[in-house]
Formats: C-alpha cells, sequence, structure tokens
C-alpha cells in the first residue's frame, strides 16, 4: 500500500521490489489497472512496448486519477528483475453496472468472474469483522460521496437521475474488493 500520489511511497516500492524479487520469485498487483488491461501489463513487462505505451493501452488517464509517472519506478523495477505485473481492479463497464442497479445489473459470467466462490463470499460478509468494516470504513465513505455531491455519477461517468443508493454503492465497494 502506499499513498496513491506520494512519489517517496512508490520510490519505497521499487526499492522493495528489487530486494524481494532478488531472493524469490514474486509478483505486483495493481489497483490502478483494471483485469481487462493484463494483456498490455504482459507485453510491457516482456519488452514489447514503452511505459508510455502501456500507459495508453490500459487507458490510465481516463481510468485512474493518480498520477502515472509516480508509479513508473515500480513498473520499471519489476520489468528489470522479471517481476510479474497483474492488473487486479474490477473493470469499470461492469461497476457501473453495479452502480446503476446492483449485483443483478451483471451478467451471469461477469459476476462469476468477480466472484467465482458465492458462499465463500457471503460466508466472509457475515462475520463480524466485515460488518464492522462496512460501519467504519463504507459507510463514512458514502456518506462523503453525497456530501461532496458525486453519487449522481457512475465510476463510467454516467449520469444518475438521483443518488446512487447506498445499497449499489456498497454492491460495488464489494465488487471491487472481491475482483482484487
Amino acid at each position: 500500500g502506499e499513498h496513491h500520489d506520494a512519489a517517496a511511497d512508490h520510490a519505497l516500492q521499487a526499492q522493495l521490489i528489487r530486494l524481494l524479487a532478488s531472493r524469490r520469485r514474486c509478483c505486483v498487483g495493481l489497483e490502478a489497472v483494471q483485469q481487462q488491461y493484463q494483456p498490455a501489463l504482459d507485453a510491457y513487462s516482456r519488452g514489447d512496448m514503452s511505459a508510455q505505451d502501456m500507459r495508453r493501452s490500459v487507458r490510465w488517464d481516463e481510468r485512474w486519477v493518480w498520477p502515472f509517472e509516480r508509479y513508473e519506478p515500480v513498473f520499471e523495477a519489476c520489468r528489470r528483475q522479471g517481476v510479474k505485473l497483474l492488473a487486479l481492479n474490477v473493470d469499470s463497464e461492469d461497476l457501473a453496472r453495479v452502480e446503476i442497479g446492483g449485483y443483478k445489473n451483471l451478467d451471469k459470467a461477469a459476476l462469476n468472474k468477480y466472484v467465482p466462490n458465492k458462499s465463500m463470499f457471503v460466508q466472509f460478509a457475515n462475520t463480524s469483522a466485515y460488518r464492522e468494516y462496512v460501519r467504519y470504513v463504507i459507510e463514512p465513505s458514502y456518506d462523503a460521496h453525497a456530501s461532496m455531491g458525486i453519487l449522481r455519477t457512475t465510476i463510467t461517468g454516467q449520469q444518475l437521475d438521483k443518488d446512487m443508493p447506498f445499497d449499489n454503492f456498497y454492491s460495488g465497494r464489494m465488487l471491487w474488493d472481491s475482483s482484487m
């Protein structure tokens, strides 16, 4: 983890990647990149494209708000050390479907992609620890989004007639979390 816009945090990550990779096989998961763009990460890792080509291919500037330049030391360290980059995030189009209409708005194949073990998913969501997470993280996040006036816009920029209901916001967060 890091502060997404902190260059020092990403420089430390790059240093840790170099040290860890010199001792064992590892990979680096990226919240910043959606799963549909894994082929672009693979091409970058093989040396088939530059960092700027990868930036365009994963649509970084459209799909992640934090500066690409901050992450470049991490990408370079991974490529030099042969560390696999993994696209972890949910595809924005699928997240927008959930933000608009909940899980029922996703087709079965998409839902299975993000939640392959539904019984484990439900079991985890019914723990007291998860309920605390919802109370202390998701509910305040929803309230913050409401106070900023951004609950009428999906992740893809679609405008809603009214604020996104908490259930859809919560379902979107669950989809985001479970995809990673």
